[in-house]
């Protein structure tokens, strides 16, 4: 077996899969057989500098990356909330696990020796001990001290907490976004950059219901367990209870732009409360998908753009002197990668105050 502190076969794993590629497939590039690549995956094999260059050239890594210590391989939490989506293939969510790995990995080399003015914690909250997914959203309202009324910016709420949101198109929409803990207690959620900012938002609250409450196993539905800590997170029962009392379909559009849910989750939401009955809910549903909405509701709702990623670049940048090919090499990725998809755009001047 190889030495952990040297080649790491858990790192060919996920930047292989990240771009979707097969073990034949990488094989065939850099002139090897399969059974080669696969036993330098198991860790039979240490690949030789020559072979690790031309796995990087063709994954589009740099080398250093294959020698990132520790495991990188862990538990994965995804966004799946609506049965039609369960069907996503498998070589999609293989490429999308791959990715998120691979990120958490950039994350955490970016954050490294940086420190965040975080005006929030996230928490640990068992629902069973609170009673309900829905009180564990109104204990963390309360802890992060919320005001009543919608979530104007639900992104630079998680950011406040420290949590770390990254958009990236995922080539599919039957996945919305997926989250996990990194290695320092600070969740990352990756998400895809093309859905609805509304559909974002509703995935962004049903994976920190994730995050807080399932720290540890249950045999209760996470799923639904995770819907109702979102509802309730985003839109309060005794806040949005009045507004959604025998709800008429003309109040949607209205409505969604005050809450920032979508016209079918405000639905969905007025029936789980008790403002609406399950008759005048599949009314509702059938007007909405008389409309064709199901594929595009109108009223899109503002991007609510990730900054922490980019502030913490800007201070690479600007006060520690680092240039775009050694910023890439820093955080394990090729420089069209760094600035095309992980920092995206440059931050401005409000960011730099997330971070120091």
């Amino acid at each position: 077996m190889i030495n952990p502190q040297q080649f790491n076969p858990e790192a060919l794993i996920v930047a292989r899969e990240s771009r979707g590629e097969t073990q034949s497939a990488l094989a065939s590039a850099i002139g090897v057989q399969q059974g080669y690549i696969s036993k330098v995956e198991n860790g039979i094999y240490a690949p030789s500098p020559e072979h690790v260059q031309a796995m990087g050239a063709y994954l589009n890594y740099p080398a250093t990356f294959f020698y990132e210590s520790g495991p990188i391989l862990q538990g994965k939490s995804g966004c799946v909330y609506h049965s039609k989506r369960k069907t996503v293939p498998a070589k999609i969510l293989n490429r999308l696990d791959g990715t998120m790995a691979v990120r958490l990995i950039n994350a955490r080399h970016l954050l490294n020796g940086l420190e965040m003015t975080q005006e929030r914690s996230f928490h640990a909250m068992d629902p069973d001990e609170y009673g309900s997914p829905e009180a564990v959203a109104r204990a963390l309202r309360i802890a992060w001290r919320m005001p009543d009324g919608p979530v104007r910016d639900l992104v630079r709420l998680i950011e406040s907490a420290g949590g770390i949101i990254l958009l990236s198109s995922f080539n599919t929409h039957k996945l919305f976004g997926m989250s996990q803990w990194t290695t320092v207690d600070q969740p990352l959620f990756f998400l895809n950059a093309d859905i609805p900012m509304e559909d974002l938002r509703w995935t962004i609250a049903h994976e920190l219901g994730h995050l807080v409450m399932h720290s540890i196993p249950t045999s209760e539905d996470i799923e639904a367990q995770a819907d109702g800590f979102a509802g309730e997170f985003l839109a309060p029962r005794r806040l949005i209870l009045p507004d959604l009392k025998a709800l008429s379909f003309g109040k949607l559009p209205a409505l969604k732009m005050h809450w920032r849910l979508s016209m079918k989750a405000l639905i969905k939401r007025a029936e789980s409360i008790g403002a609406i009955d399950r008759n005048h809910a599949a009314k509702l549903y059938k007007q909405y998908s008389a409309r064709r909405w199901n594929f595009s509701e109108p009223h899109t709702l503002p991007l609510e753009q990730p900054s922490l990623i980019r502030a913490a670049a800007s201070v690479h940048f600007q006060e520690h002197g680092y240039d775009v090919k050694e910023l890439a090499e820093a955080v394990r990725l090729s420089e069209s990668e760094l600035v095309g998809d992980f920092l995206q755009e440059t931050a401005s001047p409000r960011t730099l105050s997330l971070v120091k």
